[in-house]
């Protein structure tokens, strides 16, 4: 079986002692691919870096709600140099988050248009974060992008919001919260979306799945994801391989994967 990691944080803190290590036990577990995401400008640069010695490392650039208040028109000239220089497979994560409040609700909005808008211009997917009461104004603000497709990171959402995506055409990305024993209610949201619009992520080193003692996640935990989703769905986990990388693949427009071992 072989594995993407649609949404992992490879240049956190937390991998900075023994990044190699936790790439190869990946690898060992399956997974071919991994997507890292830069979420603000000191994370394009590590991104950058890692994707230059990890050859099946890809990347999305993007602004994070949480830092949108340095959202300005100098950053966004930056992020759109950048995805016009370099190669990187979404715009992301951005969106809107209402749970922290860090930020104020309008500069998030006007950070989440603005990266949209370089989306459509480029061609690119968007990676979207949404936490706390965000599903109004979030649909709303899609539905003035109705050609940039989304992948909803680490969905949580109604069935409302899940049917407003669907007939959208994006992807979902599930990971270790639909594991956790007080998602019930997510698990049978999960449960009417399509195998052809699902992703795999771990969200590393975050939201660990139920039932693994070290509280870092890593990507090697994708095949427990896969197995919760394939008992979900009354599947074969190797149907859930097949059907999530073949995703990935198709809206990350990823080349064929990088071998085992790759040099790094």
């Amino acid at each position: 079986m072989e594995f993407v990691e649609s949404h992992g944080h490879l240049d956190d803190d937390a991998f900075a002692k023994d990044l190699p290590q936790v790439i190869e036990a990946a690898r060992a577990a399956g997974v071919r691919r991994f997507i890292n995401i830069g979420y603000e400008p000191e994370s394009w640069a590590r991104s950058l870096a890692l994707a230059e010695q990890h050859p099946d490392v890809s990347y999305a650039l993007g602004m994070h709600p949480n830092s949108a208040d340095r959202w300005s028109n100098d950053v966004a000239t930056e992020l759109e140099h950048l995805l016009d220089a370099t190669n990187p497979v979404a715009i992301g994560e951005t969106g809107l988050d209402y749970y922290r409040e860090w930020v104020d609700h309008s500069s998030q909005k006007a950070a989440f248009r603005d990266q949209l808008e370089l989306a459509r211009s480029f061609s690119l997917p968007v990676i979207v974060h949404m936490r706390g009461d965000v599903e109004p104004e979030l649909t709303e603000i899609l539905q003035a992008f109705p050609t940039v497709r989304v992948v909803f990171h680490s969905f949580d959402g109604s069935a409302h919001l899940r049917d407003f995506a669907l007939r959208r055409g994006d992807m979902f990305g599930i990971g270790g919260l639909m594991t956790r024993s007080g998602s019930a209610d997510l698990r049978e949201t999960l449960r009417e979306i399509p195998l052809d619009s699902m992703l795999l992520e771990t969200d590393a080193p975050y939201l660990t799945p139920r039932g693994v003692k070290e509280r870092r996640n890593t990507p090697a935990n994708i095949p427990i994801i896969a197995q919760a989703l394939a008992d979900l769905l009354a599947v074969p986990i190797e149907r859930i391989a097949e059907r999530t990388t073949a995703n990935a693949e198709e809206i990350f427009q990823l080349v064929a994967s990088a071998p085992v071992g790759a040099a790094q």
